[in-house]
């Protein structure tokens, strides 16, 4: 009876710690409409063969460049295909993009941040001076360079994107690892024989999961309007893939005539960007802990 109180004080401790986060954010009225706003793009993303009207592919040379209509919403491009379906099965080219792309710089981001920050010396000195040189250069200059010598695609932006920004992660997680390493708990498991790998990624790691989850949500925004960018450069998702970047650079040509060609997927790009900036904001006034009296 006695061996099972600390498993449910540490249930019970983390149970209100995720509650009291979720009270904070509940409050405040940005971070709740960006999770609306966030809920309704994945949603718009996972169901996108049932709301498009139409095939985002199929061509019509008889509906060339219609403005929209009843028939069509959004209008057409220049191959007939009907724009709100490509914006809308755009939204998976992009969920796909911001989750895959954080997913991956966030995994290199943690293993060498917490590397240079449990070992310090010269082992933190080589990742830090990888992390200054990489972030010398323009990132979106160095993801066109990358992406120039991978060649254009939707997996070569997932290496180029994950290569480039896996550097802010690691020196979170550093200045987090740098903290922890020397905490009680952690001397307590290094005098229980615990092995390196299990103290950094059972013990420190989960105590550095709060700025992991801002990072992800705050970085799906920027990768979304970097594969966008990509796109536009012709470097990203290529035809028929309809990727936003790609739909808005396609009509510049019309823009003088025809504006709504790229201004419906330019404000589908805002309206991502936005949702996930005004969630990724409360989730950090949430979960951080200077923040918990107010």
């Amino acid at each position: 009876m006695l061996k099972s109180l600390p498993k449910n004080n540490k249930s019970l401790k983390h149970r209100g710690l995720w509650y009291d986060t979720w009270r904070r954010l509940k409050n405040n009225r940005a971070a709740l409409l960006g999770l609306i706003m966030v809920g309704i793009f994945i949603l718009v993303a996972i169901f996108a063969p049932l709301l498009a009207p139409y095939d985002p592919n199929e061509i019509n040379l008889g509906a060339i460049l219609k403005e929209p209509s009843a028939e069509y919403w959004l209008g057409t491009d220049y191959y007939g295909r009907d724009l709100l379906s490509r914006i809308i099965y755009g939204s998976r080219i992009s969920i796909s993009v911001g989750v895959i792309v954080q997913l991956v710089s966030i995994s290199i981001g943690t293993v060498m941040g917490s590397l240079a920050g449990y070992y310090g010396g010269k082992v933190d000195m080589l990742i830090m001076r990888l992390v200054d040189i990489v972030m010398s250069f323009p990132s979106l200059l160095l993801t066109i360079a990358i992406m120039v010598a991978l060649g254009p695609g939707l997996y070569n932006v997932f290496l180029a994107l994950g290569a480039v920004w896996w550097t802010r992660t690691a020196r979170i997680i550093r200045s987090e690892f740098m903290q922890h390493r020397e905490k009680e708990y952690v001397e307590a498991a290094r005098a229980l024989g615990n092995n390196d790998f299990i103290i950094m990624y059972k013990h420190i790691l989960p105590n550095c999961l709060a700025p992991i989850i801002i990072t992800f949500t705050m970085g799906v925004a920027s990768a979304i309007m970097a594969e966008a960018s990509l796109s536009f450069l012709g470097l990203g998702a290529q035809e028929p893939t309809p990727s936003w970047g790609s739909i808005i650079n396609n009509g510049l040509q019309y823009l003088r005539t025809k504006p709504w060609y790229s201004l419906f997927p330019g404000l589908a790009i805002a309206y991502t960007v936005l949702a996930f900036n005004l969630f990724g904001d409360g989730l950090r006034d949430a979960l951080d802990p200077k923040m918990k009296n107010h």
